[in-house]
């Protein structure tokens, strides 16, 4: 069905329910969602006799379908509903007439236009906006960068910049996922989820890295389900992702804040108007009696404050980190924490006496070639203050190689166990260090890959 049938009709509705609304008011949201589908049906039934005059009749599958479309117009994502509703999928990106989504499971694939216009698609991008709570800046030539999330809480990020309109949608496929959950998935193996719930419960701290989309923030959600309960747990969040605030599973008090982008001005300090950071936010975060924090990604300066405070009191603390490789990781911290005016040497000494381990998590997409997404655990490092305070790595989980023309295992398995203390911190709350041994620490199945590697 042409998208300017579905936009005539919901127009056409819109006008209907505020002619209702004028004579009726509905105090309800449910009310006002079953005036919604009333007014629909009744809309469509009689486009559907008019259409039957002319063309051929449509089928009742087929009209129940017009229905959905000009409800998801309406109360959802429009066009883009059928996509957000897809299990299978993870990204939806839609530049102009050009819409592009992305599967688990399958090649990316191009999809039918959802707009017929560059303002029909700003239009649905603001409504979009709008649902979330974020209507006070909308996409515009004065505003032409917005980021909201979507009710099943999707990230989006639009823009005007980019010739014509950009919208892109990031889809959280796995949000509910414990440890358990992912050794089931093959993120981690039961030496890994034995090892990283130790971790937690001897409230070790623990940067997760890893390349964009390699399932970063699955694995922190599910670290942080291990958190026990009776403990305070702060979230820091420049667009919320982790929701851990909303999971009533969990044993431990989470208290979610997010930060604020500027309302388009600039203060009296030069600073943008009604913007805070997460850096901004860390003094009041240490103040709130709170066990632990969570970033859930350093990205600048903040990345001194996390430090700071995983160094003083803020032990078993957890964030997330993009980097390319476990070994750029400690570089990426250094570029992060420069602008401060730290030197060199002071943010390794930092690192080396803040961070306890480096949670590094790979991806493999094979789905050009038939496969699927592989994400999974390939290193665990831990962190120690080395010569001259220098930070000191060494490998308690990485790749195996292959041995006499057989294949290596590209998944973390046991190297090096941690140093003598901290081995000691986590057996003290349980861990059988039989999981760092060979035998123990094998994953129970083959990765099933298209390519050998």
């Amino acid at each position: 069905m042409p998208w300017s049938v579905i936009k005539t009709l919901q127009d056409t509705v819109a006008t209907d329910i505020v002619e209702a609304d004028e004579k009726k008011p509905l105090s309800s949201e449910a009310d006002r969602e079953a005036r919604a589908h009333s007014l629909v049906s009744q809309r469509v039934s009689a486009w559907a006799v008019a259409h039957a005059r002319t063309s051929t009749p449509l089928s009742a599958a087929q009209l129940n379908l017009v229905r959905q479309a000009v409800l998801d117009s309406m109360l959802k994502a429009g066009p883009l509903q059928a996509y957000l509703d897809d299990p299978d999928v993870e990204n939806v990106v839609v530049h102009g007439s050009r819409t592009t989504v992305d599967y688990y499971n399958r090649p990316t694939e191009e999809a039918g236009s959802v707009a017929a216009s560059n303002q029909d698609l700003i239009d649905l991008i603001n409504r979009l906006a709008q649902r979330s709570g974020h209507g006070e800046r909308l996409l515009s030539p004065a505003s032409p960068m917005v980021h909201f999330r979507l009710p099943d809480r999707s990230r989006a990020v639009a823009t005007l910049l980019s010739g014509p309109p950009f919208l892109g949608i990031r889809r959280h496929r796995v949000m509910e996922a414990t440890l358990p959950d992912l050794q089931q998935l093959g993120m981690i193996s039961p030496a890994l989820g034995a090892f990283i719930q130790a971790v937690i419960l001897a409230k070790k701290t623990m940067l997760i890295a890893g390349n964009m989309g390699a399932g970063k923030t699955t694995l922190l959600r599910a670290a942080a389900r291990a958190i026990p309960p009776g403990e305070r747990v702060v979230t820091l969040e420049t667009d919320r992702e982790l929701y851990l605030d909303e999971d009533r599973t969990t044993g431990a008090h989470f208290v979610a804040m997010e930060a604020r982008e500027s309302n388009g001005e600039v203060g009296r300090d030069g600073r943008p108007a009604g913007q805070v950071t997460i850096a901004d936010m860390f003094p009041t975060t240490l103040r709130m009696l709170s066990t632990r924090v969570i970033v859930g990604e350093v990205r600048g300066i903040e990345a001194v404050a996390m430090l700071n405070a995983m160094s003083s009191g803020g032990r078993g603390s957890l964030c997330t980190i993009h980097a390319d490789s476990p070994r750029l990781v400690l570089p990426r911290l250094t570029q992060l924490c420069r602008p401060s005016g730290m030197s060199r040497e002071d943010i390794h000494e930092l690192v080396a006496n803040s961070v306890d381990f480096i949670v590094y998590v790979q991806q493999i997409d094979e789905t050009a070639m038939g496969g699927r997404r592989h994400r999974f655990v390939s290193h665990v490092w831990q962190v120690t203050p080395g010569e001259g305070g220098s930070a000191s790595f060494t490998e308690v989980f990485a790749p195996a190689p292959g041995q006499a023309g057989a294949a290596g295992e590209m998944r973390a398995v046991p190297q090096i166990p941690p140093s003598g203390e901290c081995m000691e911190d986590l057996m003290d709350i349980g861990f059988d260090r039989r999981w760092l041994e060979p035998g123990h620490g094998r994953w129970p199945s083959k990765m099933e890959l298209v390519k050998r590697r």
